[in-house]
């Protein structure tokens, strides 16, 4: 078997994490103004800026199965499971742990329980309706992320490696888990839509996403699978031919994008979505998010992921999660200050102060809480990983060239 190509990185994701985080901004400033229910196209497309949300759940599922599809097909080295773990605490929590600290000690206007900050702190607050401040409404995406955490390990593992079966073997599992995850996310939904299940924030759980993931982690495998392996050969040919046409893939991902902007997609207004417009605003944008990617991990994504990758756009996406955090409380601190009413305006004002705030503290929590934690808080890891690797190179045997 020949390896796949060994990119560890992918710069051009940086710049789709930072567009998919002020997306996400847009969305709520067009929503407190009540700009996005306005009756034009601009008003439609911030509306469906929580497609930042679609993005964010693919890049999880392909950045953290990655090390775990290339294991299996035995390519890569074995992920250490409490290092992810670990890894995946201090890139969550001290960042997160800071908003929450700072919003329930002194911005938010309710009163402030005890069990509140246990449940945000843990981030359960969407199992049982703790989540009931505004300022830290954006917080149930990472009850999700924590969720999905948890179960990809599990997965991996029931997959298996290419140390117990083939290499073919190996992928069709693959695809047979990754479809068995989108098999639990609709049943999932059906029986949330047509059941007696009475908890109004079901569909705030894990596995009604598990699609999205899903699709991610679809990518991930892709990007591992060795040259030389034959099960579905044709599948994989058509989906690099189209990673390869970028312009095709961008086209069709504007174009389910654009058709989540008509009506029949959720309401743009507080009223209640059916299951057919939350469905197909689901898929839509599951399809939309899928060829946005395509190109920047199956191929060379061209000038467009040079642009994504450069400097400043790397910087923010470095910032793009506490961008995520902060910007609903910001938001809604200047709409205080500045005696603005919800829903009556105000749009550019808003959001270029909400904007502003937001990535000033944004850099500041990165340089100064979560940069240092993430790089302090994994030397034992590195250090572990080089002494590995050292005594695997001093055991290899010598070739002659």
């Amino acid at each position: 078997m020949t390896a796949p190509p060994p990119a560890t990185r992918y710069p051009a994701l940086d710049g789709v994490r930072a567009l998919a985080a002020f997306a996400v901004v847009f969305m709520h400033v067009g929503f407190t103004t009540s700009r996005s229910v306005q009756d034009d196209l601009f008003g439609a497309v911030i509306a469906r800026g929580d497609f930042g949300v679609t993005v964010f759940f693919l890049l999880s599922g392909f950045l953290l199965y990655r090390p775990f599809a290339l294991r299996s097909f035995g390519v890569g080295p074995k992920p250490l499971v409490a290092e992810y773990f670990w890894r995946r605490a201090l890139r969550i929590f001290p960042a997160l742990w800071l908003v929450i600290a700072v919003v329930l000690a002194f911005v938010t206007a309710y009163p402030v329980r005890s069990q509140d900050w246990v449940h945000y702190l843990l981030l359960i607050q969407t199992y049982d309706h703790h989540d009931y401040d505004p300022n830290l409404t954006q917080l149930w995406t990472l009850v999700v992320e924590i969720g999905f955490y948890a179960l990809l390990p599990l997965l991996a593992a029931a997959v298996g490696h290419v140390g117990r079966r083939s290499a073919d073997t190996v992928l069709r599992r693959q695809a047979a888990m990754i479809a068995a995850l989108f098999a639990v996310a609709l049943v999932y939904n059906l029986t949330v839509t047509y059941t007696s299940m009475t908890n109004t924030q079901a569909l705030l759980w894990l596995p009604g996403y598990l699609d999205w993931f899903g699709a991610g982690m679809t990518l991930a495998v892709l990007s591992a699978v060795p040259s030389g392996v034959r099960a579905l050969t044709r599948p994989r040919w058509t989906i690099q031919v189209w990673a390869e046409n970028r312009g095709l893939c961008w086209l069709l991902a504007g174009v389910l994008f654009s058709l989540s902007t008509l009506p029949i997609g959720i309401p743009r207004t507080l009223a209640p979505a059916t299951f057919w417009e939350w469905t197909t605003q689901h898929y839509m944008y599951l399809g939309a998010a899928l060829f946005i990617m395509l190109p920047f991990v199956l191929a060379t994504g061209g000038r467009t992921a040079r642009v994504l990758g450069s400097a400043p756009a790397r910087l923010f996406g470095n910032l793009s999660y506490s961008i995520y955090l902060w910007h609903v409380p910001v938001m809604l601190w200047v709409l205080r200050r500045l005696g603005y009413r919800q829903f009556h305006g105000h749009f550019w004002e808003l959001l270029v102060l909400t904007l502003t705030g937001t990535i000033a503290i944004a850099a500041a929590s990165w340089f100064v809480v979560e940069r240092p934690i993430l790089r302090y808080g994994s030397r034992s890891w590195r250090g572990t990983q080089e002494a590995a690797a050292r005594t695997a190179a001093a055991k290899a045997p010598i070739h002659s060239s």
